[in-house]
């Protein structure tokens, strides 16, 4: 159960990539597919440097996403039903990335940290 929690970062940011960049009929914006192209890579090579860099822009990123929902929730001038809408899918979306995030910052870390340590004990 850990390998798989371990392993699906990288593929949830991949189907959540391509889902940003697809706008229909058959189109998908040329940025988008340099960021799967990257994610595909991190996952053969699973190179400790570009996995907390990922890591940490995907952070910020997520950031910036839970600013962009309280200030549109910010623009209700009451609390109907598209606000609740708003707060509620926005911020399951917002748990959802920071919960991949930290799974893969901690991924990485950890095999920073035990690199580290094997080093300094031999």
């Amino acid at each position: 159960m850990k390998s798989i929690l371990l392993k699906s970062p990288e593929y949830y940011f991949i189907i959540l990539s391509i889902l940003a960049g697809y706008s229909p009929p058959f189109y998908i914006n040329p940025i988008f597919i340099g960021i799967v192209g990257l994610l595909v890579l991190q996952i053969f090579f699973k190179n400790r440097i570009s996995g907390l860099t990922f890591g940490i822009i995907f952070f910020l990123i997520n950031l910036y996403f839970l600013g962009a929902v309280i200030s549109e929730f910010s623009e209700f001038n009451e609390f109907n039903s598209k606000a609740k809408q708003l707060i509620f899918v926005g911020s399951g979306i917002w748990t959802l990335n920071l919960f991949f995030v930290l799974i893969m910052i901690y991924k990485y870390l950890n095999g920073f940290f035990k690199r580290n340590l094997e080093l300094k004990t031999k």
